[in-house]
């Protein structure tokens, strides 16, 4: 009698962890299945960008016998979006071209944007995050000086070269610098149609978060915050 209680209790005791194991499991893949955008219910859905399309997450599918070839194939990065001189002029030295669902429609629920950057000689992408994205990088003229700084503060970065590709992470604050003598141009694919942008200077100096706030947080005075909030690029 006693061993078919103990072995009753071994069984309960085995059950106990095969619910445990199943219930860690079950949260782990529900985890990953929501950690990028969720995989699309068909081979493809070409963007309705018509003014009466209704707005879903993401564009509604345009109907097939409507899509052409067209609609998977995209022109735009074929030149700069500005002239060299325009580039020059612009607040950080570097303009981006962007390739998501409106520009290309055929990359609607596929989970990727595009884009290109352009540099002027010493022109920057400053310190910004994708909040919804990992991205890719590949110089395709020039040398970029850029890199990500992980979550526990260590930076990543390295000098690259044409046909160089580097990965940052999803989330984590990155940028890039033109150290090369000639402009340059790098081609840039993030793992979400709709990947976000923060820009950590806006982010800090655009809204009205009290002086104090900032100054207390960088160690600075408030004759330094408003010089900060009137020469970052970009503030109004």
């Amino acid at each position: 009698m006693g061993a078919y209680r103990s072995s009753q209790r071994s069984t309960l005791d085995l059950l106990k962890l095969l619910v445990v194991a199943l219930c860690a499991s079950t949260a782990f893949f529900l985890g990953d299945v929501h950690a990028a955008d969720p995989d699309p219910l068909a081979d493809f859905c070409v963007a309705d960008l018509s003014p009466n399309a209704p707005l879903v997450n993401g564009y509604a599918c345009k109907p097939r016998t409507n899509v052409t070839t067209d609609d998977f194939v995209y022109t735009g990065f074929r030149q700069a979006a500005a002239s060299d001189a325009q580039i020059m002029q612009s607040p950080t030295g570097a303009v981006v071209s962007l390739a998501g669902p409106k520009e290309w429609p055929g990359l609607n629920t596929q989970g990727v944007t595009h884009a290109r950057l352009d540099f002027a000689i010493g022109g920057v992408i400053p310190l910004h995050t994708h909040p919804r994205a990992a991205e890719t990088l590949l110089v395709l003229k020039g040398t970029i000086y850029t890199g990500f700084i992980s979550d526990d503060n260590v930076l990543y970065a390295s000098t690259l070269k044409q046909g160089d590709v580097i990965l940052f992470p999803k989330a984590l604050l990155h940028f890039q610098l033109n150290v090369g003598n000639e402009t340059a141009i790098t081609f840039n694919t993030l793992t979400s149609q709709s990947p976000g942008l923060l820009l950590s200077a806006n982010q800090i100096f655009e809204p009205n978060i009290t002086s104090t706030v900032i100054e207390k947080s960088f160690g600075i005075d408030a004759a330094t915050v408003k010089l900060l909030k009137a020469s970052y690029p970009g503030h109004p």
